[in-house]
C-alpha cells in the first residue's frame, strides 16, 4: 500500500473524468484506463485492510 500512494492532483483530476464516462483518445486512453484500475484495486485493498482490522 505504501508503494502505491495517493494520486497527483492531475492523476485525481483524470480519475474523476474517467469516472464521469470521459475517454480519452487513444493511446492515452490505455494509460487513463491503468489509471483508474490501478486506483481500484487500491480502493479494493484498503478495503480489504480495513476490514482485517477490525
Amino acid at each position: 500500500m505504501d508503494e502505491i500512494n495517493s494520486p497527483t492532483d492531475e492523476q485525481a483530476a483524470l480519475i474523476r473524468i474517467t469516472l464521469e464516462g470521459r475517454k480519452m483518445n487513444y493511446p492515452d486512453r490505455y494509460d487513463q484506463e491503468n489509471l483508474l484500475n490501478l486506483h481500484k484495486a487500491k480502493m479494493s485493498l484498503e478495503q480489504a485492510i480495513d476490514l482485517l482490522n477490525r
